[in-house]
Parts: C-alpha cells; sequence; structure tokens
C-alpha cells in the first residue's frame, strides 16, 4: 500500500508519500467496495490543484456513498486525512480532496453526463489491473 516515511517528526501529523502511491491506495480501497470503472488521471503539468484524478461511479447513491466512506477510512490509520468532501449527503457525485489526488464518485448517469474523463482527454491514464470482476472490457480497451 503506501509506503510511509521512515522518521516521522511529529507522530500528529501526517506522513509523506509519493503522490503515485497515494492514488494507488484511493484505487485499492474503492476497489474493495466494488467501484466501478476506475481510472487515475495524472494531471501534473495540466493542473495547479492537484496530480492526480481518481475517477469512478457506483452502482447506486448508497454505493457511491459507500466507496467514498471506505476510501476515507482505509487512509486513516496512515494518518492520510481529506481537505474535504463534498456531495456527500446528495450520493450522484461525491468529492473528496486529498490534496495530491483528488476522488471523484458518481453515480454512473452523472458521471456519463458530466464526461470528467473527456474534460482531460489530454492527461495520460495510469495503467491498472482491476480485479476480476471489475474490469470493464468497453473502458479497458479505450484506455489501449
Amino acid at each position: 500500500m503506501i509506503e510511509q516515511a521512515a522518521e516521522p517528526a511529529d507522530h500528529d501529523a501526517p506522513e509523506e508519500f509519493d503522490t503515485e502511491a497515494l492514488a494507488l491506495a484511493i484505487v485499492e480501497a474503492a476497489w474493495e467496495k466494488k467501484a466501478r470503472g476506475v481510472r487515475v488521471l495524472d494531471v501534473r503539468g495540466i493542473v495547479s490543484y492537484t496530480d492526480f484524478l481518481i475517477v469512478c461511479h457506483g452502482t447506486s447513491e448508497r454505493h457511491v456513498q459507500t466507496i467514498a466512506d471506505s476510501v476515507i477510512a482505509d487512509l486513516r490509520p496512515v494518518k492520510v486525512r481529506p481537505l474535504g468532501v463534498e456531495g456527500r449527503d446528495v450520493g450522484d457525485w461525491i468529492l473528496v480532496d486529498f490534496a495530491d489526488a483528488v476522488l471523484h464518485v458518481f453515480n454512473e448517469p452523472t458521471r456519463a453526463d458530466f464526461g470528467l474523463e473527456s474534460i482531460y482527454s489530454d492527461a495520460p491514464r495510469m495503467p491498472l489491473d482491476p480485479p476480476p470482476g471489475l474490469e470493464d472490457v468497453e473502458e479497458a480497451s479505450a484506455l489501449r
């Protein structure tokens, strides 16, 4: 998962992590709750507010909320906490801002309507190997 710094200066302060490792930890936590269509967009050099956008969707409002909540809970033991969470009460699009990586969890129709991946179509996609049953053949072939 995420590798921690060898000697933390302050035990209450968050550890420093490689941003790619943070993005992959978010992906793994999302997959644990069966997130669909997980994509990691490398937006370094494209935007100034983050390095990676992680985009996925759930199958219902509750599923979207569960994915977001699980990612937050899974990163808590390594002292990674979001700067903010938006949309939690609505459940059709939840944004979780971890500074160097921003998670967008949509319901499927909202994801299609918003088209976040097309907005950042020039951003390289991080190669991922989804667990069995979570592959999306159509989306996976589009990444090649």
